[in-house]
């Protein structure tokens, strides 16, 4: 598969390496963001049921 077919060699695997980097760091972002949220919802739940316990 040629993505970048008016690049010379070097310069396509760059290219290449770029965008396969990006991806890794969207991947990364999008963890992050979910684990995030799930802290955010712990500690909403615990917030909550604290106020009972008092």
């Amino acid at each position: 598969m040629d993505s970048h077919p008016h690049l010379c060699d070097d310069r396509k695997a760059r290219a290449l390496e770029a965008e396969r980097q990006a991806e890794q760091a969207e991947r990364e972002r999008q963890e992050q963001e979910r684990q995030g949220a799930e802290a955010a919802q712990t500690s909403k739940v615990g917030g909550w049921l604290g106020r009972w316990r008092s």
